[in-house]
């Protein structure tokens, strides 16, 4: 497969991240924290659109990262916000702690917190919440690293109240950037193209042992479906589907024009949609 130089850094270039880094200026600190406003206003409108305002609801973010929207939920009049996740940032005393505290003091402004918040280390796949606890269940990111998936699924549908709602945010492997930034290397859709012996062989020849050593298993912690395999497991719980939305990646697009052998060379069961879809957006209602 031909290696296109500059292509690993093409990709994780192409859109600034959300995520704060060592030394980060307060401008990138302010753009990155009004991302992740608007992001939530997105989210609090769809909920208003299929379940009503969230005035007295109890909340849960499963796989809630830095917080951010924990935050923001306790400025709505919720009733309770709960973030859980296996590592919480925000209160790590590392220097990614200090940086996902700095961008949450951002977020949250001088605005007033209406609604209490907590949050919880805890595993997606065993949740030591009662049954029918929360009103609404949220998770963006974080489907794609919970393994095994179905027990996380069947965890969420347990713990949403009948009627409830349920909303699940995915990356899928098979994107250009579905593999993180670990993962990506200047073959063009590398990990829909080798398996993970040859992935790392690849990395272990061009970067060394330890490097291939590391991203390998990054890969490893990823659920790599395809759309079609995500669909089905979402799918056979027993809730009900409201909306299912795919967004195409536009770069993913032109990267596939400009290297057509990428289509005759996928791994077995991936298709070209799985190359194009970078986010797949599922809202719920508990039966």
């Amino acid at each position: 497969m031909p290696v296109v130089e500059g292509f690993r850094e093409r990709v994780l270039s192409y859109r600034p991240s959300v995520s704060p880094r060592a030394g980060w200026t307060d401008e990138q600190f302010a753009a990155s924290a009004e991302k992740k406003r608007q992001r939530f206003k997105r989210l609090r409108d769809a909920v208003a659109r299929w379940f009503g305002p969230l005035e007295g609801m109890r909340v849960l973010d499963v796989g809630c990262g830095d917080g951010a929207n924990c935050v923001l939920l306790a400025a709505e009049p919720v009733r309770l916000a709960v973030g859980l996740d296996l590592r919480l940032r925000l209160f790590a005393a590392d220097g990614e702690g200090e940086l996902a505290r700095r961008l949450v003091e951002r977020i949250a402004g001088d605005g007033e917190r209406s609604g209490p918040a907590c949050f919880v280390h805890m595993d997606a796949t065993r949740l030591g919440f009662q049954p029918e606890s929360f009103d609404v269940v949220v998770s963006r990111s974080a489907a794609e690293h919970v393994q095994p998936i179905e027990r996380a699924l069947g965890e969420i549908e347990r713990v949403v109240r009948p009627g409830g709602l349920v909303y699940l945010g995915i990356d899928p492997f098979f994107w250009l950037r579905g593999c993180h930034k670990r993962g990506v290397v200047d073959i063009p859709f590398a990990h829909a193209r080798l398996s993970l012996p040859e992935y790392r062989r690849f990395v272990a020849e061009s970067e060394g042992e330890a490097v291939a050593a590391k991203r390998g298993q990054r890969l490893l912690t990823l659920n790599r479906f395809t759309v079609c395999e995500w669909r089905h497991k979402i799918e056979s719980v027993p809730w009900e589907v409201l909306e299912w939305r795919e967004t195409p990646s536009e770069l993913g697009a032109t990267v596939l024009s400009e290297n057509p052998g990428v289509r005759e060379t996928l791994l077995p069961g991936v298709e070209e949609h799985d190359l194009l879809t970078e986010r797949i957006e599922v809202w719920l209602r508990r039966r």
